[in-house]
């Protein structure tokens, strides 16, 4: 089995950690959910995950979302042009990731570096604990991109606030990171 990583640019540079939270959540709910969903696409791969992380090539102030996949090669390279075509849609309706095809745009890579190849566990020092820590970063990314496709059905004004610290206040978010993703 082989990996992928694809990261995904975040096309402006963070202002605020609403902002931050803002773009990733769009992009999370459309490419990213769609494509995971699709169970044509599921079959194509055993594990995947996603990282929001600081964007190494662009730096300070940009982020990006990297998304892991493993499966069989043939698998990997269908998986990343399909996604990469999906990207590219998603960018025509909303330019906020950056495409491929642009300078410093979002690329295949490891650990956000172009040109890398991510090796899963020989990419890592996690030693026997690769394949839990795989399988808690699926779940984890399984389980936020459900609350977050739930809570855009939430319908009143204050239904999510930036709170002390920059954190969300809402309860759909308890269970999340989101005090690392929003704090400054």
């Amino acid at each position: 089995m082989v990996w992928l990583e694809f990261n995904v640019h975040i096309r402006n540079r963070v202002i605020s950690p609403i902002d931050l939270f803002n773009s990733c959540f769009a992009i999370l709910l459309d490419p990213v959910k769609p494509f995971i969903d699709n169970p044509s696409n599921r079959a194509r791969f055993d594990h995947w995950h996603y990282l929001i992380e600081p964007d190494v090539c662009r730096g300070q102030g940009c982020f990006e979302i990297r998304l892991r996949f493993e499966g069989t090669q043939t698998n990997i390279v269908q998986i990343r042009n399909d996604f990469a075509a999906d990207l590219d849609n998603f960018v025509n309706r909303n330019p906020i990731a950056m495409r491929i095809s642009e300078p410093l745009g979002s690329h295949e890579g490891c650990h956000g570096l172009r040109g890398g190849t991510y090796l899963g566990a020989q990419s890592e020092n996690f030693g026997r604990d690769w394949n839990t820590i795989v399988e808690i970063l699926e779940k984890g990314s399984e389980n936020a991109l459900n609350i977050f496709s739930l809570g855009t059905k939430l319908v009143e004004q204050n239904s999510l606030v930036v709170g002390e610290y920059g954190t969300a206040i809402h309860p759909r978010y308890i269970h999340l990171t989101a005090n690392q993703l929003l704090s400054g």
